[in-house]
């Protein structure tokens, strides 16, 4: 019998992995929240703003709950971060066993308010999951990923056979998969690095320089590590693809949504206008709320988190904002964290 798999949103990167998985050999369902956009979907087989992804005919689309997860082997979470609850919750009241199934998050943020991360939040809507929860993540923009070009990503659970069980689901000649045991250090790294791509993009919207960018994305590297430990992360999960190599990637590319929003900022424009003219959700906006509270909470000096909180949230022109990094007062490099 092949694996089953239903994947909740049909957005790029629920559409890439939902074709990656069916090239396997998988029976994939795709959920689509919205009744009109599904039968579009349905219709059309490919997305207006994405055209990378052609679904195959066969792949049933639905925005029925109980028809997309009551026979699933696997259930993937890739809907924006602050519908994830919304959509637990929905998965929750269909009465699915979920004895045996595995979850997977493919959603990265930090809840407002709550300050959760993803796989707490699915913990807490679906407590029958366990600890068959898994978060999926690592430098793997949709783009690329469709087109089959070389990707390295980290699945991370508490749960080692979890893990394991997921690695063998997704491997495939392109897309590399490693285990993880540290699902926090996982998490707050894919959730973080979108904040400091933002303001990677706002250097590149005010014409900063190559220096500058460097400068933020190793420093942002340091605030990434500092906030990670301080929730029970381990050091050297930021160093690897969720850490490090997501950080590269989301900060440097022309895909990185993050990175585009934070150059319309750069050129002027308001959040709400860069929000509009972007389609795509940044889930680096709301998650720089949340890092900002959890700098409070944890008591750490996070000073490239709170200037791109600053310039979301306060309105400060980002030209202040770079003044006040570069006149910090003066101190040495390196920190211990362990």
């Amino acid at each position: 019998m092949k694996t089953t798999v239903a994947v909740l949103g049909a957005g790029s990167w629920g559409v890439t992995l939902a074709k990656l998985l069916y090239d396997k050999g998988c029976a994939v369902t795709l959920w689509e929240f919205n009744e009109a956009q599904s039968a579009t979907l349905a219709k059309t087989r490919s997305l207006r703003f994405f055209p990378h992804v052609k679904l195959p005919d066969d792949m049933p689309i639905t925005s029925d709950m109980f028809t997309a997860c009551s026979s699933a082997n696997y259930i993937l979470f890739a809907v924006p971060s602050h519908t994830l609850r919304s959509v637990a919750r929905r998965l929750s009241s269909t009465g699915i066993a979920l004895t045996d199934t595995i979850i997977i998050s493919a959603t990265k943020g930090i809840e407002n308010n709550s300050l959760k991360r993803m796989s707490e939040i699915i913990s807490d809507e679906l407590p029958a999951a366990g600890n068959r929860i898994v978060a999926l993540s690592g430098p793997s923009h949709a783009e690329e990923v469709a087109q089959k070009h070389p990707t390295a990503i980290v699945v991370a659970s508490n749960n080692s056979q979890a893990a394991e069980r997921c690695q063998d689901l997704f491997m495939t000649p392109h897309f590399r998969v490693y285990t993880n045991t540290d699902i926090i250090g996982v998490e707050i790294g894919a959730s973080l690095k979108n904040i400091f791509a933002i303001a990677a993009g706002i250097i590149d919207g005010i014409n900063l320089g190559d220096n500058a960018k460097a400068a933020m994305v190793t420093r942002g590297l340091t605030e990434l590590m500092k906030l990670g430990i301080a929730m029970g992360g381990r050091q050297q999960t930021f160093a690897g693809l969720t850490g490090l190599g997501d950080l590269i990637v989301t900060c440097f590319s022309r895909h990185s949504r993050n990175r585009a929003l934070g150059e319309k900022i750069g050129q002027g424009k308001t959040l709400t206008c860069a929000e509009q003219e972007l389609i795509m959700v940044a889930e680096g906006v709301k998650t720089t709320q949340s890092a900002f509270e959890l700098g409070k909470r944890y008591g750490l000096e996070l000073p490239i988190i709170h200037q791109v909180y600053r310039i979301l949230y306060e309105g400060t022109p980002p030209a202040e904002s770079v003044k006040s990094l570069m006149m910090r007062d003066s101190k040495p490099e390196m920190e211990l964290y362990l």
